[in-house]
């Protein structure tokens, strides 16, 4: 007999395929679909796997927020707050423009635990303490503030009508998109696998894009 709470907690798909695009876990949505990208770049599915793939896409298109949220902290100690505050937000902003398009698969794994909220609360913790011990009050504040805004999204949501024109202008692609596309193609170099129809695979995430924004 199998009593109902030895069961395995059932796991998310790392991934949901719909006819709009590809839905990740963590809810970035992708102008592509698995077929579209089987047909194309298969092989290196099949050899890193798509939910892997679309895993490391979503710590790369966090960055900006992971980097943000570690510099502020480090600012405050050498700056006002409110250059602090300002410095941030301006790294924010620019690497959000700049990221899809620079992507490091090396970098990931570094990035993936520099995300994690224990280690930045770790930092936080520390370094709003010793604030609050030498009475920094607006230095301790600012840096709750940023954190909190960062974690949530809020920063993402004030900038994105700065942001999103600056990526329209400077990559082809949606940034989720262009950022999925660099790692599928740094895996084919690493791996020595030929991808003659990547070109074809923008041409039609932009056909779909467009058709979206209509």
């Amino acid at each position: 007999m199998t009593w109902p709470w030895s069961r395995a907690p059932r796991v998310a798909p790392p991934y949901v395929d719909t006819v709009a695009g590809l839905l990740a876990a963590d809810g970035t949505h992708y102008r592509t679909t698995e077929p579209l990208l089987r047909e194309y770049a298969g092989p290196v599915l099949d050899a890193v796997g798509l939910g892997t793939l679309l895993e490391r896409a979503g710590v790369w298109l966090r960055s900006p927020q992971t980097l943000a949220a570690l510099f502020l902290p480090a600012l405050l100690l050498v700056l006002p707050w409110w250059a602090a505050a300002g410095v941030s937000l301006l790294l924010y902003a620019l690497w959000s423009a700049a990221a899809p398009g620079f992507v490091m698969p090396g970098a990931i794994g570094t990035l993936r635990v520099l995300e994690h909220p224990v280690v930045q609360g770790l930092v936080y913790v520390g370094v709003l303490s010793a604030f609050a011990a030498a009475g920094n009050l607006a230095a301790m504040w600012t840096g709750v503030a940023g954190f909190v805004a960062l974690r949530l999204g809020l920063v993402a949501v004030a900038l994105g009508p700065i942001v999103r024109p600056i990526q329209h202008a400077l990559h082809p692609l949606p940034a989720p998109d262009q950022t999925l596309r660099g790692l599928i193609v740094r895996e084919a170099l690493r791996r020595g696998i030929s991808l003659p129809g990547i070109d074809a695979i923008e041409k039609r995430v932009r056909e779909f894009w467009k058709r979206g924004k209509r």
